[in-house]
């Protein structure tokens, strides 16, 4: 009976080590192929993020609110969502899209808040690429727009308003990208947001 149970475990124990060392990979020959894949890499990615939109990483941009850093897509991305937190919707940033283009001009729109001129749209065409903030609980708000080559506005929309208390999170339809934003409430806390197919 002893015999058996040691046969088993030490069955058991090769057949381990064995499918792992199946899930190993295989080893480099030499430091020069290492250096042959990188170097290969690194030409392939700076040829296609020059030429092609699909080699930009689409995703949510880190957050912003008062005192921190604008934030902004890369090149040839606009947003199609936007997430707040904290209160008086204090933390804010949105989901960057590729558009398969590139940015030919960028540029911010002045501040606005809910005590004067609550909105503020790009250009006719241009969409909202960036964020920032400033004043206690991000209470004034300036858009990054940018001209993406190829691309302008086809049918738009203004929003429902949106805040952290109902969510704190707008999607748009595919297609669909941010033009422009209003607030109101305290702190600009209640956030709409005007947006565009983009054709």
């Amino acid at each position: 009976m002893k015999i058996t149970s040691t046969l088993s475990l030490v069955s058991l124990l090769g057949s381990t080590l064995l499918t792992v060392a199946g899930c190993m990979a295989s080893p480099v020959d030499s430091a020069s192929d290492v250096d042959a894949d990188i170097d290969i890499d690194a030409e392939t990615t700076a040829e296609e993020v020059g030429t092609a939109a699909d080699a930009i990483t689409n995703g949510w941009m880190p957050e912003t609110s008062d005192g921190w850093a604008p934030i902004a897509c890369d090149s040839g991305n606009a947003i199609s969502a936007f997430r707040c937190r904290g209160s008086d919707c204090d933390n804010i940033k949105g989901y960057c899209m590729s558009l398969g283009t590139y940015n030919t001009s960028t540029y911010w729109t002045s501040y606005f808040s809910e005590e004067g001129t609550n909105w503020r749209t790009c250009n006719a065409g241009d969409f909202v690429t960036g964020f920032a903030c400033s004043g206690s609980y991000c209470d004034n708000v300036s858009l990054q727009c940018s001209h993406l080559n190829g691309k302008t506005w086809g049918n738009c929309y203004w929003s429902g308003f949106m805040s952290e208390e109902n969510g704190g999170m707008i999607y748009f339809p595919p297609d669909y990208f941010i033009a422009g934003a209003k607030c109101d409430g305290d702190h600009c806390d209640n956030m709409s947001f005007y947006y565009c197919h983009a054709s």
